[in-house]
């Protein structure tokens, strides 16, 4: 008589599911403060509080469960800038919304943040995948002529750039004892200005968009 395999049952499947999630959760904390480099496997089984052969059915090794930490958190900002620019039409009112967006998640959520800054080394690649929606962006404002005298590249560069510089901001804020604390709506409010100021809208516009954005992002239900 031929065996068949079982099926996985719904309590194994459950059991699977949260041995995967512990491993992210563990190696986004790990991760957040040290390199990829720096952190070994026993550190992250140690850390999720699972066996070290149970790592092995989820991850070929650190550097595929570093992939899943960055693409986790990085689609975790995705989906909140999403939803806050569900409705907004406006490439330039898109942008500034969106830099907001990532300095009230870097306020919100540092773990997080830091491990995002640490694993997306390319994140201002005007090619990489991640950047796809920034990209449409600059795109559209070209075409649109609300963006102009750059390239949709130096576009995507700039803007990715202050964003990156934003989310340093904060993060280096928490961190230290010693530095005065930005009001985060004031920073994301200079920093959406200078962007937008810097991709060609001219400054009565730009700051009017600028002063929005940070108002309504800072007002809003974060989900």
């Amino acid at each position: 008589m031929v065996t068949l395999p079982h099926a996985a049952s719904p309590r194994s499947d459950r059991r699977r599911l949260r041995t995967r999630a512990a491993l992210v959760r563990a190696g986004q904390a790990l991760f957040a403060t040290r390199s990829v480099d720096a952190v070994s496997v026993d550190d992250i089984v140690v850390a999720a509080e699972v066996a070290k052969g149970s790592f092995y059915n989820h991850f070929t090794d650190k550097d595929a469960l570093a992939r899943e930490v960055a693409v986790t958190v990085r689609a975790k900002a995705e989906a909140e800038v999403d939803l806050a620019n569900a409705t907004v039409v406006d490439p330039a009112e898109r942008v500034a919304r969106a830099l907001a967006v990532f300095v009230r998640f870097a306020l919100a959520d540092p773990e997080r943040s830091r491990a995002m800054m640490r694993l997306f080394a390319g994140a201002t690649l005007p090619d990489a995948p991640m950047n796809r929606g920034v990209r449409r962006d600059i795109e559209a404002g070209l075409a649109a002529g609300r963006f102009r005298d750059l390239t949709v590249e130096t576009g995507v560069v700039l803007t990715m750039g202050v964003v990156h510089i934003a989310i340093t901001r904060v993060l280096d804020e928490a961190a230290s004892e010693a530095a005065p604390a930005a009001d985060p709506p004031v920073l994301a409010r200079g920093l959406a200005l200078g962007l937008l100021r810097g991709l060609g809208l001219p400054a009565p516009e730009a700051k009017a968009l600028a002063d929005r954005a940070a108002d309504n992002i800072f007002t809003e239900t974060r989900p």
